[in-house]
């Protein structure tokens, strides 16, 4: 009887094991996808699951980090969504608030006086609920910009949560930014 309970405890710690490895191979891994962008990835405690839809999304994040990096505000508007709403992290006010119509504004004050953008991700969770999602991640930032004749740099490290929806076949960035 002892025997037969150490086989059956036996069996249940190798099924529990396979159990965790199993589900571990069903979540995406930073080198699964961005080997090649050590300025892009996914934090080793992120469970994020493999499925089309949080490829979709982390991609969205991908582009618009490389967006940002070489400063195509073209490109990065086509990520956001026209329902796109801002509280500039402030909820006391709306004095700063800012949506789509003011995002060009925004793109142009940075092309005109970022003369270099470093940007760094790393992915810490990603939730996709039906057309709605919401990546939060780390961010490290440098713009190097002119005021008046002095070059000087701006630099810093946050966390931040962009928010999606899908707009027909495409994600789309609705806050966050």
């Amino acid at each position: 009887m002892m025997a037969f309970r150490r086989l059956n405890l036996g069996l249940l710690v190798v099924g529990l094991s396979l159990l965790v490895v199993g589900c571990a191979g069903n979540h995406i891994r930073g080198d699964d996808l961005y080997a090649d962008t050590p300025e892009f990835q996914i934090g080793e405690e992120a469970e994020i699951e493999d499925s089309a839809d949080a490829r979709e999304v982390l991609d969205v994040l991908y582009q618009y980090r490389h967006a940002m990096v070489s400063k195509d505000f073209g490109s990065l508007r086509r990520l956001v969504s026209e329902d796109y709403y801002d509280n500039a992290g402030t909820t006391h006010t709306t004095a700063d608030d800012y949506g789509y119509d003011e995002l060009s504004e925004i793109f142009e004050m940075m092309a005109n006086h970022a003369q270099q953008i470093r940007y760094s991700v790393v992915v810490r969770d990603l939730v996709v609920d039906g057309n709605q999602a919401h990546i939060d991640f780390e961010y490290e930032y440098a713009y190097q910009y002119r005021l008046a004749d002095k070059e000087t740099w701006d630099a810093g490290r946050d966390v931040s949560r962009l928010e999606l929806h899908r707009e027909g076949d495409r994600w789309r960035i609705i806050s966050g930014l």
